[in-house]
């Protein structure tokens, strides 16, 4: 399914840099460019313009409390008696000697960069117009002491070409979504201008004609796009060389090679197909834990919260007379949780292993007051009721009785909570566990609710499910 209004509300919340942020970096290089044009920085500085992200629009909030990097390019006149690295170094002289500015700068191989901690740093790029070899614009790499040409704002005019192609800004907001899946996953790595690049080449002048079909929505937009561009590298097994599209004399390669090339193209190729089964989707649990899975527990997270707090949405439970799922469950017993709560529930992962299903799996549980077995209060039944800040220990034994600590096989644990006091502190759950000690998986009751633990059996040699125990579940009050 699409879920455009989820998507509307993930990149709006969740991936797009807030706009307070904005504003102040926009405060911050107004005092800037202000400082710059009274300072005594010999060549004649001609005007200030946004590069990169910014300028291109598809600057997203980092990743936790990371800073955020903004460019802006410093457009000065030749100046004769300068070589390639003075512009850089005289450009650092003049903040380090301002008693504003001289505790945050640093200096780059083209640019001279200023620290915000906590916020975020901004490089000046000094770039040299009408300059050297006949080229209009020069950036200066101060460490070779060369004139490297450039056209930043030629490259915002082509983005934003391709952009209104799409329409609706469905091309940046696409470039965003892959640049906040780069960041959140980590499995690759390429920087922003090549992926910038890469997408978008994928949109063509041809495709206005059927923009309503293939661009007509955030999803839609982003299913074609990674689709494209997944076509365009498994047609190039080999690293291709990515061209600055409007300068043909600059690459974009320079911090790639073939090993995180292939990399690259196998996360794609992942990333599409698992963006095709959730736009495919037409059970809607299923699209958003699918959609999830591609882009984690912010997407639709209150849709997620809102299914999984029983007690207070549950029409079954409420026409049946009981306060809430605890009350519930402890009238009717662990068959009615199996009945009633979905195995599907959207913040439930799927399992992520080829199921044999050989093996038989059982799981005892043992309540301690605290995580130490000399705290022992007693044996636990699925479905039994428990008290809040107690600890479970959770044991994963064969149809004999004998424990899963062979050295063959792991024990992988779900571990599932449900209702609104796990929701409200962000502690669904879902996904999946290492043992706390062989075949061993250690839990505490922190939220009233229903919750449920289920123990995998790994196999070391082929990565296969033997063995799979049914839920436990565990009711704290």
């Amino acid at each position: 399914m699409k879920l455009v209004e989820h998507f509307e509300t993930f990149i709006k919340n969740i991936v797009n840099l807030n706009q307070t942020r904005i504003d102040r970096l926009e405060g911050h290089v107004q005092a800037i460019q202000n400082f710059l044009k009274n300072s005594e920085y010999c060549a004649n500085i001609v005007r200030f313009s946004p590069q990169g992200s910014w300028a291109h629009k598809t600057i997203i909030k980092p990743c936790s409390s990371k800073e955020f990097d903004a460019d802006l390019v410093m457009f000065v006149d030749r100046l004769q008696r300068w070589s390639s690295k003075d512009y850089v170094n005289n450009l650092y002289y003049i903040f380090s000697n301002s008693d504003r500015y001289k505790e945050k700068v640093s200096r780059g191989t083209r640019c001279v960069a200023l620290d915000y901690a906590g916020d975020f740093h901004l490089d000046v790029v000094p770039c040299v117009l009408n300059g050297y070899d006949g080229m209009k614009f020069n950036v200066c790499n101060r460490k070779n002491n060369a004139f490297e040409a450039t056209a930043p704002e030629a490259y915002s005019d082509w983005l934003s070409e391709r952009n209104t192609w799409t329409g609706n800004n469905m091309l940046r907001y696409s470039i965003r979504l892959l640049k906040y899946l780069r960041d959140i996953k980590t499995t690759f790595s390429v920087k922003s201008i090549l992926l910038t690049t890469l997408v978008g080449n994928c949109v063509k002048a041809s495709d206005q004609s059927c923009q309503q079909q293939i661009f007509s929505d955030l999803p839609t937009s982003l299913k074609t796009l990674i689709g494209r561009l997944d076509d365009y590298l498994q047609a190039n097994p080999s690293m291709p060389v990515v061209n600055n599209p409007v300068l043909a004399t600059e690459t974009f390669n320079r911090h790639w090679n073939q090993e995180k090339y292939e990399n690259f193209r196998e996360c794609i190729s992942r990333y599409r197909n698992w963006i095709d089964d959730a736009y495919d989707d037409k059970n809607r649990n299923d699209s958003i834990r699918n959609w999830r899975r591609v882009f984690g527990d912010e997407f639709a997270k209150i849709e997620v919260d809102d299914v999984a707090s029983f007690s207070e949405s549950s029409s079954l439970v409420i026409s049946k007379g009981y306060r809430d799922i605890v009350t519930a469950a402890l009238a009717k017993g662990a068959s009615f949780l199996e009945s009633f709560i979905s195995s599907k529930l959207p913040h439930v992962k799927k399992l992520p292993w080829p199921i044999k299903d050989r093996l038989s799996v059982m799981v005892s549980a043992t309540e301690y007051f605290e995580k130490s077995i000399n705290q022992k209060v007693g044996s636990l039944s699925s479905g039994e009721a428990t008290q809040k800040d107690r600890w479970i220990r959770f044991e994963a034994r064969n149809d004999k009785g004998i424990p899963y600590a062979f050295l063959d096989f792991d024990v992988k644990w779900q571990v599932v909570n449900t209702d609104s006091e796990a929701a409200q502190a962000n502690q669904l759950r879902g996904g999946f566990e290492k043992s706390s000690e062989p075949g061993v998986r250690w839990e505490s009751t922190s939220y009233r609710g229903a919750h449920w633990v289920e123990a995998f059996v790994i196999s070391r040699r082929d990565g296969r499910c033997w063995g799979r125990s049914g839920r436990f579940f565990v009711v704290v009050q």
